[in-house]
C-alpha cells in the first residue's frame, strides 16, 4: 500500500542509502586516485590545491590513505544512527495515524495498563501491533525485528557509551534466534557473537548495508501489517486525503473523481479498497453526490467504439 508516509519514507530511505554508498564509492576511488601520489612527503594540499576544503585533510598521502581505506567504522558510526532515526519517525507516524482512527494506543511496559507505557525505539514495533489489536510479535517470528534490536543496541553503545560493549548489546546477541544469527551473518560478513568480542565497539562496511536492509524489510513488514488490519473504509479515507493533497483538479468535477479513482488503482489496489469505497468516501465527505454518474476518459469511450477497417469512422 503506498499511503504517503510510507512513500515518504521509502524515498527517505533510498535517498540515505544512496548518500552512504556515493561515501562509500568516494573513499575508494579517493584512495585510488592517491595511489598515484605513493612515496610524495608532500601535503594533500600543495598535491591537489584546486579541491574545495582540502585544506581540512592536511595530510600526507599515506596517512589519507590510510585513512580513506578505514572509512567503514566511521560511516557506519554515522550510517546506522541516521537509518535508525529515519525508520522511527516513520513507525511513529504510522502510530500517529492510527491514533486518527480512534485506536488506543498500547505499549509493552512496566504498567499493567498497556495504554499508560510510552512508546520508544526498543518497543515501538510492539506498540504497532499492539494498538492494532495484535499480539506483541515474539522473538523470532520476525528476523528483522531481531537485527533491528541488535542495530539499535550498537547504535546505543556508540552514541551513549563512547563505543564500549554494553551489557544489552551483549544480551542482544545471547538472545538472537538461530535464524536471525544466520539472517545477520548473510547480511553482515561476521558473526552477530563478532559484534561484541572487541571492545570498543567497531562497525564495518557490511553494517551500513545491513541497517538499510533491516530497515527496509521492516517498513514492508509494518506495510503488510496495516494492509491486512486496516479496513477498506480507512483505507479509502486515506486515499482521499491523500489525492486532495495532491490533485489541481477541481474538486467535484468528472476530471477529480476521474483522477481520484486512479490514484487509488495505482496507489492502493494491495488492499481490501474497491473503487465503490472510494466513491463511498468522497460521498462522505461532501466531494460527491450519491448515484452521480461522471464521464468516462475519452480514451476509454474511444476504445469501445469499433471503427469501420479502412475508415475514419465508427460504425454507424
Amino acid at each position: 500500500m503506498e499511503f504517503p508516509a510510507y512513500r515518504q519514507y521509502e524515498a527517505i530511505r533510498q535517498e540515505a542509502n544512496n548518500a552512504m554508498m556515493a561515501l562509500l564509492a568516494g573513499s575508494e576511488l579517493a584512495a585510488h586516485t592517491l595511489r598515484l601520489t605513493a612515496g610524495s612527503s608532500r601535503l594533500l594540499p600543495e598535491i591537489f590545491p584546486g579541491v574545495d576544503h582540502i585544506t581540512y585533510f592536511n595530510l600526507r598521502t599515506d596517512a589519507a590513505t590510510h585513512l580513506l581505506l578505514d572509512t567503514g567504522h566511521h560511516l557506519g558510526a554515522v550510517a546506522v544512527p541516521y537509518a535508525l532515526a529515519v525508520h522511527e519517525d516513520f513507525v511513529v507516524t504510522v502510530l500517529d495515524l492510527l491514533n486518527q482512527f480512534g485506536y488506543a494506543r498500547k505499549a509493552p511496559g512496566d504498567s499493567a495498563d498497556t495504554t499508560r507505557n510510552p512508546v520508544k525505539p526498543w518497543n515501538m514495533h510492539e506498540a504497532l501491533w499492539m494498538t492494532l489489536g495484535q499480539p506483541a510479535p515474539r522473538r523470532g517470528s520476525v528476523i528483522a525485528l531481531e537485527h533491528f534490536h541488535l542495530l539499535r543496541e550498537m547504535r546505543n553503545a556508540q552514541i551513549h557509551a563512547g563505543g564500549a560493549i554494553s551489557a544489552r548489546l551483549s544480551q542482544e546477541v545471547r538472545d538472537m534466534t538461530p535464524q536471525a544469527a544466520t539472517g545477520w551473518m548473510a547480511m553482515s560478513r561476521r558473526a552477530a557473537t563478532d559484534v561484541i568480542a572487541t571492545d570498543p565497539l567497531r562497525f564495518t562496511t557490511f553494517d551500513i548495508f545491513a541497517v538499510f536492509a533491516t530497515t527496509k524489510a521492516l517498513g514492508r513488514a509494518v506495510n503488510s501489517l496495516l494492509r491486512d488490519e486496516l479496513t477498506a473504509r480507512q483505507w479509502a479515507e486515506i486515499c482521499l486525503e491523500d489525492y486532495s493533497a495532491l490533485t489541481s483538479k477541481p474538486r467535484g468535477s468528472d476530471h477529480w473523481i476521474r483522477g481520484l479513482i486512479g490514484h487509488a488503482a495505482m496507489n492502493y489496489v494491495a488492499g481490501p479498497v474497491t473503487e465503490q469505497d472510494i466513491v463511498d468516501a468522497a460521498v462522505a465527505a461532501g466531494a460527491w453526490r450519491a448515484g452521480r454518474a461522471w464521464t468516462p476518459r475519452r480514451a476509454s469511450r474511444g476504445a469501445k467504439r469499433t471503427r469501420v477497417r479502412g475508415t475514419r469512422s465508427p460504425n454507424p
